[in-house]
């Protein structure tokens, strides 16, 4: 089942799934991905909402080198 949110997102910004089924796309990108973080996580709490951060190249001079 795939909530009216996430099917109208075109980016695929919100996705849910099962983390137990280590084949979902959710599963992948938690445990997989560097950029996974979740809020207050240091505190001990087991929060169960999870982002991914934005990478972003602030550096022009990098920009021009890329060409």
């Amino acid at each position: 089942v795939e909530p009216a949110c996430a099917q109208s997102c075109p980016t695929k910004a919100i996705i849910f799934g099962d983390l137990a089924d280590s084949d979902s796309r959710v599963a992948s990108i938690q445990y997989k991905d560097r950029r996974d973080y979740a809020t207050l996580e240091h505190l001990g709490n087991k929060p169960r909402t999870r982002y991914l951060a934005r990478v972003r190249n602030l550096n022009p001079e990098l920009n021009e080198a890329e060409g």
